[in-house]
């Protein structure tokens, strides 16, 4: 019985949290059963942010052949065009967007029997007949010829939309909790996107469109805030990098729901409608206990935090309340940081431009291979959406293995980057033929090597960009870099309209920027990398071993022939436990240990397990 006590009471003394560990972070642990739900619920969220993000793969096809058709201005109705059979897209883009004097010659030279010698006049289109069985934005707001741009406009909204929606997170929660605020985001989503697919104008479509955006970052953005204040230590390095696999998870489920609707209006709803399950899950979302205690709701953390402690089945002090009264103090008292503190030579301000030019690159990548995946072809994009879907989802664990598994993670996703953005120059040497189902198959794999590639940097992005800066800045910087890729997003997709000089050069253009992305991630290489890890040495040959073993031990023995006073089965035991590191065992040729350090080691080491006995 007084064991038992004993034990209760030792139990409760070691409650108390070890230095350098707030009491919030003592009782929720790194990781738990109530984190892992609120973390799969905020993770779920990823799903339809993705889905409205991609959307435009499939509301916004390019127009195959047949599909439309060019009345010009001569055109007579009872009449019909002659049809010309075109081998590249060029040329069919080329011939939906003019009426040649040529091809309306045909009836002349069927009628008279002679030959039209004219030079070639271009006749632009009165109007363009639309015959597509699915009915895409391009149908409905004529977004062809000289409005194709426009298709690319509406990403750049969407793309404005995640800046302002950034920026404004930030500022709202200084005064909005995270869980209200991911709340308010979702039904924003809802009310928004829905419009957004119903509006019949272009110019209310790009508009809604941006407010989706906004919202769909608030509700993340609060999320990612909840998720970076309840995990710790590993366990947050695996939430932060996971979490962008449930977007991975969105791509490779979007082909499976867009094949269901076959007007763009019922695909953005049913995006949209989705968010209603996430709303009455929302409940079980808990929120931030540092934010709440900054803003001194200390009911309401203490409340969280014996929820916490029930759920994990972790110990509590009996003076919690007072100790959270204390830490709220301590967290209202504390010096908010300005964002030009950031820039204080702390941090050289030239790895600091380097990292802001990072985060543009990859994240103009992260999203412009996806939306370029129109470019191969209407009839293979369902699966080419999902090849681009597993494709990160490999980098993504690939990158994870950088951050946990080696030093230096900066140089080995750098190099990634970099071989992807070479080998993808290799896609000019394929045949020039129809883009059949072969030739889209090979174009396809340099696309995924290059989306492989990226994910892994981006995870080491994600998780790694802070270690640049002290804990308390680490928030602005995140800020400032991802609003800057984000300001980069906003021009990109003017990318895909240059696939009317060239299908291919896009591409190029995209790998370039991918390799010089990744040399500049090999530049910061040189300042930041994991000194937890332990570098990997030689691997000794079995000779090497036994001749260096040898020495070591013979040296024991020798010192220990002259420890008298002590008993054997002490010095019997000390030599079986004897044992050295790889790395001390190839020290051995380089440093001699002198038999007098080795006495007095051994002696050291007998006199401590002397006195472990005796007590």
């Amino acid at each position: 019985m007084m064991k038992a006590n004993d034990a209760i009471c030792k139990r409760r003394r070691s409650s108390a949290p070890p230095p350098g560990v707030d009491i919030v972070q003592h009782i929720n642990g790194n990781f738990g059963r109530w984190q892992l739900r609120t973390i799969l619920l905020i993770f779920l969220c990823k799903i339809p942010t993705a889905w409205f993000m991609a959307c435009i793969i499939y509301t916004a096809p390019y127009p195959q052949r047949g599909e439309l058709v060019c009345r010009s201005v001569s055109w007579n109705a009872s009449e019909s065009l002659p049809s010309e059979s075109r081998n590249t897209d060029r040329l069919f883009s080329v011939q939906v967007c003019n009426a040649y004097a040529q091809s309306l010659s045909h009836n002349f030279v069927q009628r008279y029997g002679t030959s039209w010698n004219g030079t070639q006049q271009v006749m632009p289109c009165e109007r363009v007949e639309h015959h597509a069985e699915y009915k895409s934005l391009i149908v409905d707001f004529d977004l062809i010829c000289s409005r194709r741009v426009l298709v690319a406009v509406t990403q750049s909204f969407h793309a404005l939309g995640a800046l302002i929606g950034g920026l404004l997170a930030y500022q709202a929660l200084q005064h909005v909790s995270p869980r209200r605020l991911m709340l308010l985001g979702m039904l924003g989503q809802i009310f928004c996107g829905n419009l957004t697919g119903l509006v019949d104008t272009y110019q209310l479509h790009i508009y809604f469109r941006c407010l989706t955006s906004v919202c769909c970052t608030l509700m993340y953005t609060a999320g990612h805030f909840i998720l970076m204040d309840i995990t710790s230590g590993k366990a947050r390095i695996l939430v932060v990098t996971l979490s962008e696999l449930f977007w991975s998870i969105g791509l490779v489920l979007l082909p499976a729901i867009s094949i269901y609707f076959d007007n763009w209006s019922h695909l953005y709803v049913a995006i949209s409608s989705s968010l209603i399950v996430l709303v009455w899950l929302h409940r079980w979302i808990s929120d931030a206990p540092r934010w709440l205690l900054r803003h001194q709701r200390v009911e309401q953390a203490l409340r969280l935090l014996l929820e916490s402690a029930t759920h994990n089945n972790r110990m509590v002090p009996l003076t919690l309340d007072v100790r959270l009264t204390i830490y709220a103090s301590e967290l209202k008292s504390e010096q908010r940081i300005g964002y030009c503190q950031i820039w204080d030579k702390e941090t050289k301000r030239r790895q600091l431009f380097y990292i802001h030019l990072i985060w543009g690159c990859a994240q103009v990548l992260y999203n412009i291979i996806l939306l370029m995946i129109r470019s191969l072809g209407e009839a293979q994009v369902h699966v080419n959406t999902a090849a681009l879907g597993f494709a990160e989802m490999v980098g993504l664990f690939v990158g994870l293995y950088f951050i946990l598994y080696t030093r230096r993670y900066w140089r080995w996703a750098g190099n990634l980057m970099i071989v992807a953005g070479l080998c993808t120059y290799l896609v000019w040497l394929l045949p020039e033929t129809d883009r059949n189902s072969r030739r889209v198959g090979l174009e396809l794999l340099f696309w995924m090597l290059l989306k492989f590639a990226n994910a892994a940097s981006i995870a080491v992005l994600t998780t790694c960009t802070g270690e640049m800066v002290s804990p308390e800045k680490r928030v602005l910087l995140m800020l400032s870099v991802v609003s800057f890729g984000r300001l980069c997003l906003v021009f990109s997709p003017l990318l895909s309209t240059l696939t009317v000089v060239h299908r291919l050069l896009p591409i190029s253009i995209i790998a370039t920027v991918g390799w010089v992305y990744g040399f500049l991630m090999r530049l910061l290489n040189r300042y930041y990398w994991n000194t937890e890890q332990v570098q990997v040495g030689q691997v000794p040959t079995p000779n090497t071993y036994r001749r260096n073993s040898a020495v070591i031990m013979r040296r024991c023995s020798t010192a220990s022939s002259d420890v008298s006073n002590y008993s054997n089965e002490l010095l019997h035991n000390f030599e079986q436990t004897v044992a050295v590191s790889i790395a001390d065992l190839w020290h051995i040729n380089f440093n001699t240990i002198h038999e007098c350090d080795s006495m007095n080691e051994i002696s050291d080491v007998a006199s401590k397990s002397q006195s472990t006995q005796t007590i």
